[in-house]
C-alpha cells in the first residue's frame, strides 16, 4: 500500500462561526522539550506507518487506523525495533492501545485544563515515517467530539501527540488523527492550516474502559 493511503483523510466543511472567539490567547510556551519528544514514537504496522504516544511504562496510544488489522506491530526507538501487540481498538474515536515490554521512556502527563481559543499547541509525530517534527499551531475549537487546530500535519503523524502547555509543563491534550482536506475540481487537496485530533477526555474514557474490561477479565 502506498504511504499516501496510510493515514485517515478527512474532508471537512466548517462554518467559521464555530471557531470564532473573543478569548485572549495565552503567551506561547517554548517548543516541546526533549523529554516530551521522547514520549512520541514511530510505529510500523505491516504496510502502515504512524506515530504513537507513550502513556505508561509498557503501553502506547496510537490511532486505530494506523494499526488496522495488523498482526505484527513494531515500535521504533532510535535504532531499536521493539515488538508490540494491539490490545484494544475503538474505531469511532480512532484510538488504539498497544502493549510492549517495559520502555526506557517516561510517559507523558495528561492535560487537566480546558484549552483556550487560539492557544498555542504542537502536533508531534513522524511525517512519512521520517524524522520527528513538532508543528506549532493554534487551538481552534472542538466540534462533534473532535479537536481542531491550525497545526500542520501529514501522512505518518496519525497517532502522534497534540501537545499543550500547562503551568510551564508540556502535556498531552489529544491524539493527532488527520489533516483536513478541501475538494477542488473533484479532488481532495490537503490543507496545511487545519488538522483534527481526538481530545484528551475521549482518551481518558477509552483508557478507563480498557482498565474496567481487564479488571473484569481477571476476576
Amino acid at each position: 500500500m502506498s504511504v499516501f493511503n496510510r493515514s485517515l483523510l478527512i474532508s471537512i466543511s466548517i462554518c467559521v462561526s464555530v471557531f470564532s472567539t473573543t478569548v485572549q490567547a495565552e503567551k506561547q510556551c517554548p517548543a516541546p522539550d526533549q523529554k516530551t519528544k521522547e514520549s512520541i514514537v514511530l510505529i510500523e504496522a505491516g504496510d502502515s506507518i504512524g506515530s504513537g504516544i507513550v502513556i505508561s511504562e509498557n503501553q502506547i496510544l496510537t490511532a486505530a487506523h494506523v494499526v488496522k488489522d495488523a498482526t505484527h506491530v513494531v515500535i521504533k526507538i532510535g535504532d531499536q525495533l521493539i515488538p508490540a501487540t494491539v490490545i484494544s481498538k475503538h474505531k469511532k474515536s480512532d484510538l488504539a492501545l498497544i502493549q510492549t515490554t517495559r520502555l526506557p521512556i517516561k510517559p507523558i502527563h495528561f492535560a487537566t485544563e480546558k484549552r483556550l481559543k487560539h492557544e498555542w499547541v504542537w502536533a508531534m509525530g513522524y511525517p512519512m515515517g521520517q524524522s520527528q517534527i513538532s508543528a506549532s499551531g493554534r487551538y481552534k475549537g472542538t466540534w462533534l467530539n473532535s479537536v481542531y487546530t491550525s497545526a500542520s500535519v501529514n501522512y505518518g503523524q496519525s497517532g502522534g501527540g497534540l501537545i499543550a502547555c500547562e503551568q510551564g509543563q508540556h502535556v498531552l491534550a489529544g491524539m493527532v488523527r488527520a489533516f483536513a482536506a478541501t475538494k477542488i475540481d473533484g479532488k481532495l487537496v490537503r490543507r496545511d492550516d487545519l488538522s483534527v485530533a481526538t481530545g484528551i477526555n475521549q482518551i481518558r474514557n477509552f483508557l478507563a474502559s480498557n482498565q474496567l474490561a481487564m479488571s473484569s477479565t481477571n476476576q
